[in-house]
């Protein structure tokens, strides 16, 4: 007759079993935590590098709208602010005429770049475009928009500051249309910087330029100058420290087509003299260097 084991012994080996099947369940399950952790750590360290990929790609600021513009660079209003490493727009040493120690005078064109220790704090100066200037600009261009309205016109900040990103797509599209249109790279980069100014060697990074239009007529163009807001520009900016930065006559030197919604803050002092000299601010700083 065939043996079986004891009962005792049948016991004893189903315990034994039992043990090693919990062991292997246990063993499963710490190894499906230690997937998932994985998992977990790839997939936040996946959204973590595209997240800062999208900022890079963003290039920060000037909120990336129509009337986006987020600005705040680091520092005070007293010089300087915003490094640039972009081409200068012409070749040939730069003579930079005096800014007799005044920073508000500070002159960037087509071929003077914002100075490399550029600093500036910036605040919101148009609550309905949130669009941004130097914190003194703004201040000045809230008092001008509200001395406005007591006279019955609106003004509306279209663009303020604007970082050398920003600016660098404005000036990319500009560019593209003059070679849509047939001219070679250089012909449409000579075209474009009298339209747009070149990355790093625009006002708008300096955050002291103010594209300033009225809700009725926000089109850029010369038929600006016949509202009741250009005229009123015309009339009372310099009070407020701000000057028409490119005049109708003045394209030869400035190399700026004629903008009559474009004004630069100098501060009122400054406003009032370069104003009554009938002079461009490169006329007016050259005749302080003279």
């Amino acid at each position: 007759m065939p043996s079986y084991p004891s009962r005792d012994m049948s016991e004893s080996e189903r315990r034994r079993r039992a043990a090693a099947r919990a062991r292997r369940k246990r063993q499963v399950m710490r190894n499906r935590l230690i997937f998932c952790a994985v998992c977990l750590a790839l997939i936040a360290a996946a959204g973590f590098g595209a997240f800062k990929l999208a900022g890079v790609l963003a290039g920060g600021k000037e909120n990336s709208g129509a009337f986006g513009q987020s600005a705040s660079q680091t520092a005070g209003s007293s010089g300087p602010a915003s490094t640039t490493s972009s081409e200068p727009a012409s070749s040939g040493e730069t003579v930079i005429p005096a800014s007799d120690g005044d920073w508000r005078l500070t002159l960037v064109n087509n071929n003077v770049a914002l100075p490399e220790n550029w600093q500036i704090t910036t605040k919101v100066a148009e609550a309905s475009t949130q669009k941004e200037l130097a914190d003194e600009a703004a201040d000045a261009y809230m008092q001008m928009k509200q001395a406005a309205a007591v006279d019955g016109v609106e003004l509306l900040l279209c663009s303020g500051y604007r970082t050398v990103e920003y600016q660098q797509n404005l000036f990319d599209q500009e560019k593209q249309k003059w070679l849509d249109d047939g001219l070679s790279d250089q012909e449409a980069y000579d075209k474009a910087k009298t339209v747009v100014a070149v990355p790093g060697y625009s006002e708008h990074n300096s955050g002291l330029a103010a594209d300033i239009v009225t809700p009725d007529h926000q089109t850029l163009d010369s038929a600006f100058a016949n509202t009741d807001a250009a005229q009123w520009l015309f009339e009372h900016a310099p009070g407020y420290g701000f000057i028409l930065r490119y005049p109708e006559d003045k394209q030869a030197i400035t190399g700026i087509i004629y903008e009559p919604w474009h004004y630069r803050y100098v501060g009122v002092e400054n406003a009032k003299a370069i104003t009554e000299s009938g002079k461009c601010l490169e006329e007016y700083l050259d005749g302080l260097s003279a």
